[in-house]
């Protein structure tokens, strides 16, 4: 059993079926990769948890059968330890507008021009380094520059103390930063070069929201410099708001204004769409088995069983209900793993049943927990709780204790609330206080 699971988990299907019904979004995306003409920016904006990293992994998987178009992901909040992040950009797409080329069986021509590109980012990181003193280039370039050849610089750089002292000749600092300069379109150059039969570079940049908020700024900044590349489309996945606030944060400024800063950078909009009732059933069925798998939980093999679990869980997920999303759906079986793993096996079998409704109510909903997690119904709650009196006594009939007429009582479901409650998430404090 796992206890963690990664949170950028791809869950791609090979039948490109997209949760939640957005088949139709993902066609309108790439039709427009492959419609349209030159580079633009795209963004992508989704609340937290409503799937956009999913949706992207899935897009990228379907775009991969495309010659004329090279999807690449890049996870900003993987790559926020880097200080330059012009280098680990460029450094992801020469990595993997290459391995496009090798699966498509390489041409001599596309050797070539990888080689030059894989050149143009060494001698593009060169002059960063000589505006920067960034030493740490060989691991953001993926080993493109060699480490002897930044120890031979750094180590000029630093004896003749021409950076970082009271000697900086700024006539040298001036020509490091028109050289840069120079690269950065000699590297956009390149990068059009690769790409002489038409092919597309897809772009997606995740994680803008989560990763540090100085690295998510100059994330922007820095591919603004390759907005004029005419084969590469940007797909920004973000929080709208919440990078705003950032933005702001980092800027000092209102968010109005944060707001302004992010049009400076974005040519179009699009919002992910949300459930489509249609697909809410076959969705949370997906969600439900992929979970199990990934926390790999030891359930029993009783199909009758497990069909009831799932049935109980879309229920739960429902928009008449919790109205959970992916995110929290991911955070409830991580509390179900913990609370399986601190019990003996067959333990946990008995009351996994009972976790996994604890642990969603208290994800979503602290104040309903609390309602629960003594194991008693009154048919008579108001009604923002009356669903959880027929919702149990629909699922767990053979569990219940009638104590009164309007009243009952299920054992197993106050043991897993105690146990749910041993764990909490950093969060949670501030929530708690609240009730």
């Amino acid at each position: 059993m796992k206890l963690a699971i990664n949170q950028h988990a791809t869950r791609i299907n090979d039948n490109s079926r997209y949760i939640f019904g957005r088949e139709e979004f993902a066609v309108n995306l790439k039709n427009i990769f492959t419609n349209t003409d030159g580079g633009f920016v795209l963004a992508i904006d989704a609340t937290w948890g409503e799937g956009k990293t999913s949706f992207i992994h899935q897009l990228i998987h379907d775009l991969k059968c495309s010659d004329k178009l090279i999807p690449i992901y890049y996870d900003a909040f993987s790559n926020d330890f880097s200080s330059d992040t012009f280098l680990s950009i460029g450094a992801t797409i020469s990595y993997e507008v290459e391995n496009h080329f090798q699966k498509n069986g390489l041409k001599t021509k596309n050797t070539k021009q990888i080689e030059h590109l894989k050149s143009v980012t060494k001698k593009t990181a060169m002059e960063l380094v000589k505006l920067g003193t960034n030493l740490a280039v060989k691991s953001l370039t993926a080993g493109m520059v060699d480490s002897s050849d930044l120890e031979k610089f750094a180590g000029n750089a630093f004896n003749s103390a021409a950076f970082g002292t009271l000697e900086l000749d700024i006539n040298k600092k001036f020509e490091a930063y028109e050289n840069s300069k120079d690269s950065i379109q000699y590297y956009v150059k390149a990068l059009e070069g690769v790409c002489a039969e038409n092919e597309k570079v897809v772009f997606f940049v995740d994680e803008l929201d989560r990763c540090r908020p100085d690295f998510a700024v100059e994330v922007l900044e820095k591919i603004k410099h390759l907005f004029h590349a005419k084969n590469v489309i940007f797909v920004i996945s973000y929080n709208k708001t919440q990078l705003s606030r950032i933005i702001s944060n980092v800027y000092g400024v209102d968010t109005e204004d944060s707001l302004k800063y992010l049009e400076k950078f974005i040519h179009i909009e699009a919002n992910l769409p949300t459930l489509d009732n249609e697909y809410q059933k076959n969705s949370y069925e997906l969600l439900f088995n992929n979970f199990i798998s990934e926390f790999n939980i030891p359930l029993s093999s009783d199909e009758l069983q497990l069909n009831m679990l799932q049935e109980m869980f879309i229920s739960l997920c429902s928009d008449k209900h919790l109205k959970m999303n992916g995110r929290e759906i991911e955070r409830a079986f991580s509390y179900v793993s913990f609370c399986f793993a601190s019990l003996p096996q067959s333990k946990g079998r008995e009351l996994f049943k009972f976790f996994l409704p604890a642990a969603m109510i208290k994800i979503k909903n602290r104040k309903q927990f609390e309602i629960i997690k003594k194991g008693s119904f009154n048919s008579l709650s108001v009604d923002s709780n009356k669903w959880m009196y027929d919702f149990f006594k629909q699922y767990y009939s053979d569990s219940l204790v009638q104590n009164a007429s309007n009243v009952y009582y299920v054992k197993g479901l106050e043991e897993a609330c105690a146990i749910v409650s041993i764990f909490k998430l950093p969060t949670e404090a501030e929530s708690v206080d609240k009730i």
